[in-house]
Order: C-alpha cells, then sequence, then structure tokens
C-alpha cells in the first residue's frame, strides 16, 4: 500500500502546482489589461509638413496590409495636393461618327461580286481595293469594275458576299476615319448661358473607368427639343492610336465652366463616407489610419478638403472602399490572417 498512498501524493503535489501556476498567470493577464485600458485612447495631431502624430497608442485603429493583400485590392495612393477645384457641368452623351469623316462605299455599275478584299475591323487606305465586280453590260468580256476606299479609316460594316449581284443602291462597306471621335449630349435649357463653342470638356466611359479623355465643344443645334426641353451639343476627341473611343458608346463629359479658388484637394476616389461622417485613409507608416475630413467644393477628378488633411499627405485612392468595409468590421479577438486586411 506505501508505494500508491507514494504515487497519490506525488500526482496531488503535481495538480497543486499546475494550479498555482494558472492563478499566477490570471493574475498577470489582469494586470495588464487593466494598465492597457488605463491608457489614454491614442490622438491625431497634425505635424507640419503633412506628417500624423499618434499619441497614447502604438498604431491604435491603423489598418495594417501585407504586400499580398495590397496588390490583391490593387491598393493605389496620391498626394493631397493644392490645386484649383474647377465648377462643372455633368452630360451624358453617346459618341458618333463625324459626318465628314464616314463614308458608304457602292458600285457605280450592277454586276456581280468576284471578290471582297477587306472586312470588318480592316484598316484601309484611300484608293485601296475593297471589292472586284464583274460588269454586267453586254460585252465579250465584262469589265472588271474595282470599287476602292475613298478615304483612310476603318471598315465598320460589310454587306456584301462573293456571289452576290450589286446595284448602285446597295451599300457595299461602310469605312469611317475614326482617328476623331463626336460625343453627342443634351443640354437643358436652363443651363445653356454655360455652354460655348471652344469649351474645354474631359470624357471618361465605363470600359476604361481610370482614363479620361480630353475634348471641346465644337457645334451646338440651333433648335430645342421641344419635349424633352433640350439643345444638343457635339463635342470633339481625339481618339486613341488604338482606337479605343467606339461609336455609340456610352460617356459621361464634364464641361468646365468656371473655377474657384485654390484649396488642398484628395481625388475623388479617396472620399468615403459612413452616415454623416466623411473619411479618407491616410499612409501612418506600414498602415493606412482612417481620418475624418471636411469637404469642400469638387469637380469630377478632386475634392477640396478644407479640415483634416494637409498638402503633403499621402491619401489612399484606389483600394480606399475596401479599407473602408475592413475598418467598419469589429476588431478581431484572435489570430489575424497576414494574407488579408486587417486592423491592429
Amino acid at each position: 500500500m506505501a508505494p500508491v498512498r507514494k504515487t497519490i501524493t506525488v500526482a496531488l503535489a503535481i495538480a497543486l502546482a499546475g494550479t498555482i501556476l494558472l492563478l499566477a498567470w490570471g493574475y498577470s493577464r489582469r494586470k495588464e489589461s487593466a494598465a492597457a485600458a488605463a491608457e489614454p485612447a491614442p490622438t491625431h495631431t497634425d505635424l507640419p509638413g503633412g506628417a500624423h502624430e499618434e499619441t497614447g497608442g502604438s498604431d491604435a485603429g491603423t489598418i495594417s496590409l501585407s504586400p499580398e493583400a495590397r496588390a490583391n485590392i490593387g491598393l493605389a495612393v496620391a498626394f493631397a495636393e493644392e490645386r484649383v477645384v474647377e465648377r462643372t457641368l455633368q452630360l451624358n452623351a453617346t459618341l458618333r461618327v463625324e459626318p465628314d469623316r464616314e463614308a458608304f462605299v457602292s458600285s457605280r455599275v450592277q454586276g456581280k461580286v468576284t471578290a471582297v478584299r477587306a472586312n470588318i475591323g480592316s484598316v484601309v487606305h484611300r484608293g485601296e481595293s475593297l471589292v472586284d465586280i464583274q460588269s454586267l453590260q453586254i460585252a465579250e468580256t465584262p469589265p472588271i469594275v474595282v470599287v476602292t476606299s475613298p478615304l483612310d479609316g476603318v471598315v465598320l460594316e460589310r454587306t456584301v458576299t462573293v456571289g452576290e449581284t450589286v446595284d448602285q443602291a446597295k451599300s457595299l462597306m461602310h469605312v469611317a476615319d475614326l482617328s476623331r471621335v463626336l460625343a453627342e449630349a443634351e443640354v437643358y435649357e436652363g443651363d445653356l448661358a454655360r455652354v460655348r463653342i471652344g469649351q474645354p470638356a474631359r470624357l471618361k466611359v465605363a470600359s476604361y473607368p481610370d482614363r479620361v479623355f480630353t475634348g471641346r465643344v465644337v457645334r451646338e443645334s440651333d433648335a430645342i427639343d421641344p419635349v424633352r426641353r433640350t439643345l444638343r451639343i457635339w463635342i470633339e476627341v481625339e481618339n486613341t492610336p488604338d482606337r479605343r473611343l467606339k461609336p455609340e458608346m456610352f460617356v459621361q463629359a464634364s464641361l468646365v465652366v468656371g473655377s474657384s479658388g485654390r484649396a488642398v484637394t484628395v481625388p475623388n476616389e479617396s472620399v468615403q463616407s459612413d452616415g454623416p461622417e466623411r473619411f479618407v485613409f491616410v499612409q501612418n507608416g506600414d498602415g493606412y489610419l482612417r481620418q475624418p475630413v471636411i469637404l469642400g467644393e469638387h469637380d469630377d477628378r478632386y475634392t477640396a478638403i478644407t479640415s483634416g488633411v494637409l498638402t503633403g499627405d499621402v491619401v489612399v485612392t484606389r483600394g480606399a472602399a475596401e479599407l473602408k468595409t475592413v475598418s467598419l468590421q469589429p476588431s478581431a479577438s484572435g489570430v489575424q490572417d497576414e494574407s488579408k486586411p486587417h486592423v491592429h
């Protein structure tokens, strides 16, 4: 029986020692929690040069992103800069081919198509062969008539096939020079005084959201639509070498109608909202701090900031919406996944 009593005594001693250690650890943790709760809340102080100072805590409220997470959301930043904020008139528009830069190609004789030398999307030059037609004139050897392009451009439409019989009334191809296009917009009657020929404009299309195209108002109608009470205007826009602007595309046009004074500004996409609060994410070391701001005027590119951001601050542009989502989540209580955004 002595060995059994000895074994029980040893087991009880080990259990008692473990209990003491657990109690000691719990007491230490309670002291640490109390000390953390007693620390003052972090505050944000603006310093010269646009720097920010965090006091009363270490990176409290700062969102930390791993390099992989930044790449996943395509995070980009920009400097807060002093700029003139322009006043703009926002218009919806549709891209059109310039009337003097397009042609509907037809044959001058009736005949049978023997060859088609261009297709939709083909780049053609003035005088280049498009269609060969064997004339139906009575002759020992019916002549071959070559239909050529009347201008440099691209084939937008092809309506002819080999073996088809065509006459002078049929359009064989639609060719257009798309090096410049027109944005056709409607201006409400009450805004006509703000529009003039030669007025600069900026245009954006959904296909290329990060690209801004520039143009100018080149003509306007002289008749008001009696139902819509609008006037049509046309904005001439230079196309890209690869013709990214396509006829019939919808665009948003911003006519520059005036400007305000200079102010500290950030790109529009930097500004986020949470109820009535407006804020931006300012780069804070290796993290991004949610910074409340007061807004001034804005145009189609920039928003004036009257309080909360200084010239030289680095603010998040692309990826700000994703950071907002993270900032609105409850604080994590466990291990953080470094491949995804997380909050310290």
